[in-house]
């Protein structure tokens, strides 16, 4: 639970505030860029494993959002490394980072797992965070946002108000579409978190006043809460994809797609392991494609690749969801197909034999080329192994490769 965490951090920098405030403004501000260049580093380094658009949006948001967070931590009163800067400059900074992580979010509801091009996302964040550097810091156009002895400007304020009714919508509408996942979970709270907090931003008069301290303490929660779910999350995640990638390599065929040899049992014995009176019947086919060897020789290894693979296609779309189509090795293919009759499993060696000529007699390269089926059959009730159906198919296969040569030969 990170309530509990949070409650002790939050007491902690109260004494800090009321000991040193820009100390306990530098931990604050500290905290959350950390937690933002987590968040970039984690989800572009682990893209190519999590695939996660929309993390990988949240990443390059948060690493700008980032930039300006620690400007606005430089500029502020009492740091001294920008001296010629008043209390308005980083108040400019914290409504332009806010208002970007607003959006952001907005955003990332709309685009969940859609692809977008990333570079064209960094270059236009990087645009966006250049030229409001450029309007705060350089040419100095940026509307006001806090006078001196004054307190906030209109614009100020307004602005905030916007910010919190875009966030609140962006949370009303993820919670409208029930959206089951963690990324957006996390990022649902954080949202109405941090609206909380532009509230308390919009009535201070003191950039070291009450009112400003608990808009900070609300945004050291905003990210912890992103921090668990989206930073914790992204660092577990990866290993899991990983862990799931590697074990999904090592059941199927790179080249097709299909399930391996190894793949085949494991699903196959799930079933047969079963007590007999609830085993399902179950029906295999072992194929073997003819003057297979033919092709490789005359068009190249290339070749003979496109033609497994296009033949693993046509043995997928000739079977049912339920059923296991494998790449036994070489140009050898199996189906297991389950619950299932002689006539049944006929009707589905049939459909490959059908989609299968007609490939071969739509492309010159493949003339000559045949598929040979052998099929066995385990009705339900009777004791029997995968190795002892494989073998009957197998025998039955080739008894048919011989039929083909001998007919050949007559011909």
């Amino acid at each position: 639970m990170w309530l509990a965490p949070v409650a002790v951090a939050a007491v902690i920098l109260y004494a800090v505030s009321q000991f040193n405030y820009l100390l306990f403004h530098s931990l604050a501000e500290g905290f959350a860029i950390i937690v933002a260049g987590m968040i970039y580093v984690l989800a572009t380094r682990t893209y190519k494993h999590s695939r996660n658009n929309a993390f990988l949006f949240l990443g390059i948001a948060f690493f700008h959002i980032a930039v300006l967070d620690f400007t606005h931590m430089l500029t502020y009163k009492g740091m001294g490394v920008f001296p010629q800067y008043g209390s308005d400059t980083p108040t400019q900074l914290w409504i332009a980072g806010r208002s970007l992580e607003a959006l952001s979010f907005l955003i990332v509801i709309f685009l969940q797992q859609k692809p977008f091009n990333r570079r064209l996302v960094t270059a236009a964040y990087t645009l966006v965070t250049a030229g409001l550097l450029l309007t705060i810091m350089v040419f100095q156009v940026f509307p006001a946002c806090f006078v001196e002895g004054e307190g906030l400007t209109t614009f100020k304020v307004f602005s905030e108000y916007i910010i919190v009714v875009l966030l609140l919508a962006g949370a009303y509408r993820l919670y409208r579409e029930d959206i089951d996942k963690v990324l957006f979970q996390t990022v649902g709270v954080a949202m109405v978190i941090t609206a909380i907090a532009e509230l308390a931003f919009t009535l201070y008069t003191d950039v070291y006043g009450v009112a400003n301290m608990l808009g900070h303490l609300l945004k050291i929660v905003s990210y912890y809460v992103i921090y668990t779910g989206i930073v914790a999350q992204g660092i577990d995640m990866p290993y899991s994809l990983m862990a799931a990638e590697l074990k999904d390599r090592a059941i199927k065929d790179e080249l097709t797609g299909l399930y391996n040899r190894l793949g085949m049992v494991q699903l196959a014995q799930r079933e047969l392991s079963k007590p007999v009176q609830e085993r399902r019947a179950l029906g295999v086919l072992m194929m073997d494609l003819d003057s297979f060897k033919l092709v490789n020789d005359r068009y190249g290894h290339a070749c003979g690749d496109e033609v497994l693979r296009k033949f693993a296609a046509i043995l997928n779309d000739s079977i049912r969801d339920r059923d296991i189509a494998c790449r036994y090795g070489g140009d050898e293919f199996v189906a297991l197909v389950w619950d299932v009759d002689s006539a049944g499993l006929r009707q589905v060696q049939q459909r490959i034999e059908t989609a299968a000529g007609a490939w071969f007699a739509d492309d010159e390269r493949l003339q000559g080329l045949g598929v040979s089926i052998g099929a066995a059959l385990l009705q339900p009730g009777y004791l029997a192994n995968l190795d002892s159906l494989l073998r009957t198919a197998d025998k039955n296969m080739y008894a048919l490769k011989q039929r083909k040569k001998i007919c050949a030969g007559l011909d």
